[in-house]
Order: C-alpha cells, then structure tokens, then sequence
C-alpha cells in the first residue's frame, strides 16, 4: 500500500473502536485523529528515507525497524504509561496506527523483519528497484494495489466531507476531533 491503503482504514477501525467502546461508557475516549493519522504511515516515514536514501547500501531494503512488530508494542507500551500517568493517548494513538500499517503491509509475509530482532539482527535484502514508477506503475494497473487506495481515499474523503459539513474542519486541526 502507499498512501490512503494506510491512512482510510487505519482511521476507519479507529472509529469503528470507538464507537463500540464508547457505547454504555458516559467518558468520551478522546481520540485525537491527528496522531492515528501520522501512526498509519510512520512505519514508512521512519523506514523509506533511511532505506532508500540515507543508508541504502547498507540496508537494501525500505522495510527495517519501524515495521517491526517490537516498535509497534514499544510505542503502545509507552502510550498505555503515559495514557496511565497524564491522561496523554498520542503515543498511544501512533502505535496503533504503526500496528495497523504493519497489518495493512502484510508483515506476517516477513517474518525476519516483523520479528525483527528476535530472528536475526540484520535485514534481509529486498529487491527495490525504482520504487516510485513501479509503485505508480502497479497503482494504475494493479487491483491489488489500486483497490485499497482506492477504498481508502473514499474512507478519507467521507470524513473529510463530513468535517466539512460540520464545520469541524479548524475542530480538526486544532483537536484532532472528528464529530
């Protein structure tokens, strides 16, 4: 997945949880969007530029330590302390985003990164080749590609014509809030 795969599900599940955990509970869970949104793609933040540019001799390889299963659980541990201690979900927030990227990339299908360093302490080469033609290659001709950005962006574009039908877009920015 590239971009909306990431974003329109991850944010969909979110919602989905917690309408259903909110459900009977008279608290609000106070879900700041803003952080699911950045937790669905930094797996690819953190990962891409030190894969692909700054060490790419090194690594051969776009998929290192932020896909790895131990980032995700070091995240939503911190986050679960501090969601504890100061009542604070962002970290929280980001590494349920960074888990679902990782589902949503399928990591299972590799398991030297996903377990990563438990397998091994070095990463196993992957093929990258020109990564932005032939991911905008497999965008336009793919199904398996172009379905989930397709259904994400529909996914983030309801959202975003919902925020804006209820004036929610500076609630938005300033909160995270989605009403």
């Amino acid at each position: 997945m590239i971009f909306f795969g990431h974003l329109g599900p991850t944010v969909a599940a979110v919602r989905i949880g917690e309408k259903i955990l909110s459900k009977g509970n008279k608290k609000e869970l106070n879900i700041d969007y803003r952080f699911v949104l950045v937790g669905a793609v930094l797996p690819d933040i953190i990962d891409k530029p030190i894969g692909m540019f700054l060490l790419r001799n090194v690594f051969h390889n776009s998929r290192l330590f932020a896909h790895s299963l131990i980032f995700a659980i070091l995240l939503i541990s911190i986050g679960f302390y501090r969601n504890y201690k100061y009542k604070k979900n962002g970290i929280l927030l980001l590494g349920i985003g960074s888990l679902a990227h990782q589902v949503l990339d399928s990591m299972w299908e590799f398991p030297k990164i996903a377990l990563w360093p438990f397998l091994g302490i070095k990463f196993p080469p992957r093929a990258e080749g020109s990564w932005v033609s032939d991911d905008f290659t497999r965008l336009i001709s793919d199904p398996i590609c172009y379905g989930p950005e397709l259904i994400g962006f529909i996914i983030i574009l309801y959202f975003f014509v919902k925020l804006i039908r209820n004036k929610g877009i500076k609630e938005f920015l300033k909160t995270g809030r989605i009403q």
